[in-house]
């Protein structure tokens, strides 16, 4: 089974607002509404990919009725942990004239010491040996850093692939417990390992030294393309411009590609291929809808991936 973890999940509201003033009364001339959160986005692909898998962390609040009912409706199925707090709000400003994507998060409710331990003791139970585990994203304020490492650390006990997405502290931490796989963009990956630079030599021998702990890495580069790192090779792959109307959740859309590459058992270079275009067919799309899988494969064969071994 896949189980996808979002332990701060949020309603993903898009406004488009053409030439967007700061400190001015600007007119939103299209919205819409999302569910989202990392390891949902991921679940939202997978499906339209015909994978199944199973959404958990934390939902409460205002918009939790919101969240089971859309993935019930996508046949999705969900094991989260109740909260007493909402459930997040995340704002994305849409600017197509400037071609400007402002993105304002909300933090997230509090995750008190019992809720927590309550949702580690469902993790336990749900993972199981040859299980694909997704953990990505940011959590609420007073959730330790460390949060990730421990997961990654039962999920591997149980015999589980593990794939981290995250940045910054939790990313620092989460990869101590050496997770199979992590999916850092460029900017992530420099400050993980305080690189001179986003070179492509840079983030080569940044990627060799996570290899060496047993980790593989998928580098994106947003419109460059991407890097994937493995004991088999160095691959890379070139973007290709398309109309760009929503950054959000394209690099969940790559973490899917991962987990269909797995399942799928891909080559290197077809798992790198269809990453990028999961990732590019993704922007096309409005708000964090999902990406579909004719799409992707009519991107796919236009992917070029070079072995740099």
């Amino acid at each position: 089974m896949i189980l996808t973890v979002t332990l701060n999940p949020a309603m993903d509201k898009t406004v488009v607002i053409n030439n967007f003033q700061l400190g001015s009364v600007n007119r939103v001339s299209n919205i819409r509404y999302d569910i989202g959160g990392k390891g949902i986005n991921v679940s939202k692909v997978l499906k339209n990919f015909k994978v199944d898998s199973i959404c958990t962390g934390f939902l409460g609040g205002i918009w939790e009725k919101n969240f089971i009912e859309e993935l019930n409706k996508r046949g999705i199925e969900t094991q989260f942990v109740k909260i007493d707090g909402n459930t997040r709000t995340n704002t994305k400003i849409v600017d197509k004239v400037n071609e400007i994507y402002t993105d304002v998060n909300e933090a997230g409710p509090n995750i008190n010491k019992e809720m927590l331990e309550g949702f580690i003791d469902e993790f336990k139970q749900m993972c199981n040996d040859g299980d694909i585990v997704v953990l990505s994203g940011g959590v609420s304020p007073n959730i330790p850093k460390n949060i990730y490492a421990k997961l990654i650390e039962i999920a591997k006990e149980k015999g589980a692939l593990t794939i981290l997405d995250a940045d910054g502290e939790l990313l620092k931490e989460g990869i101590k417990s050496k997770p199979d796989i992590i999916k850092p963009n460029n900017h992530e990956l420099m400050k993980l390992l305080n690189l001179k630079n986003d070179s492509e030599e840079e983030l080569i021998r940044a990627g060799k030294k996570l290899n060496d702990e047993g980790i593989e890495v998928l580098i994106s580069l947003g419109e460059k393309g991407a890097l994937y790192i493995t004991k088999k090779g160095v691959y890379s792959a070139e973007g290709i411009k398309v109309d760009v109307k929503s950054t959000v959740g394209a690099g969940d859309s790559m973490v899917a590609a991962i987990i269909y590459s797995i399942v799928n058992n891909y080559s290197n270079e077809e798992t790198l291929k269809f990453a990028v275009a999961c990732g590019t067919s993704s922007v096309t799309l409005e708000g964090t809808e999902a990406c579909n899988l004719e799409d992707v494969n009519k991107i796919f064969d236009m992917i070029k991936v070079v072995n740099k071994k």
